[in-house]
């Protein structure tokens, strides 16, 4: 009788199916679960990247602004360099033209001081003979 039971019964592939597919439907959505995290946290990864980017080129846009007006300063102080040293030739050439005239200024005033010493020499002298007339 046993055998006989076994032997109507049709196989039935359908829980392995079932099973099958089950297993595969578990395999696919976790699949799917890895790659939507993975592409969340490469998105994330990305839109940091893309910020730090922006905040480069912020930054590279200040220091170029800072470059540009450091280089039109110092040609402004170039300028004023040239200017001052044209100044200072000509207030050398200037001051050396007051050397000379102060060095024929002492030397007239050295002249005049013999002139000088000598009339007094000579008022002594003429003071003493008038005093001696007398």
């Amino acid at each position: 009788m046993f055998l006989l039971s076994r032997t109507r019964r049709p196989l039935d592939i359908w829980p392995g199916f079932v099973d099958a597919l089950a297993a595969l439907l578990m395999v696919v959505i976790f699949v799917l679960l890895i790659f939507t995290m993975s592409h969340f946290f490469l998105s994330d990864a990305l839109t940091g990247r893309d910020r730090a980017l922006e905040q480069l080129n912020i930054q590279i846009a200040e220091l170029s602004d800072l470059l540009s007006m450091e280089q039109s300063r110092k040609e402004e102080l170039e300028s004023e360099l040239g200017v001052l040293r044209v100044t200072l030739a000509g207030l050398e050439v200037e001051r050396e033209e007051l050397n000379t005239t102060l060095a024929a200024a002492r030397s007239r005033r050295d002249d005049l001081e013999g002139l000088l010493t000598e009339a007094r020499d000579r008022r002594k002298d003429d003071l003493a003979r008038f005093n001696m007339a007398l």
